[in-house]
């Protein structure tokens, strides 16, 4: 990696893209663990009609987030 010790700016270009490459995994990460209780949740509900798995569940968060987040209007 002597090629990072001499371009300082490319040596900063790989740590920001090794922390957002962090990010996004622990984003995702989190997002699989609270997908979990909506999973369990509709399980129970809806347990003689549909079943879902985590994955559904982890969109169904994503979907209600885009659907119902806050709307911030600063006036």
């Amino acid at each position: 990696m002597a090629i990072l010790k001499n371009l300082p700016i490319l040596r900063k270009l790989v740590d920001t893209s090794y922390a957002i490459l962090i990010v996004i995994i622990l984003s995702a990460l989190v997002g699989l663990i609270l997908a979990f209780p909506v999973k369990l949740l509709w399980n129970y509900v809806f347990g003689r009609y549909l079943t879902i798995n985590w994955f559904q569940a982890w969109a169904l968060n994503v979907l209600a987030g885009i659907l119902f987040g806050q709307k911030n209007s600063n006036k």
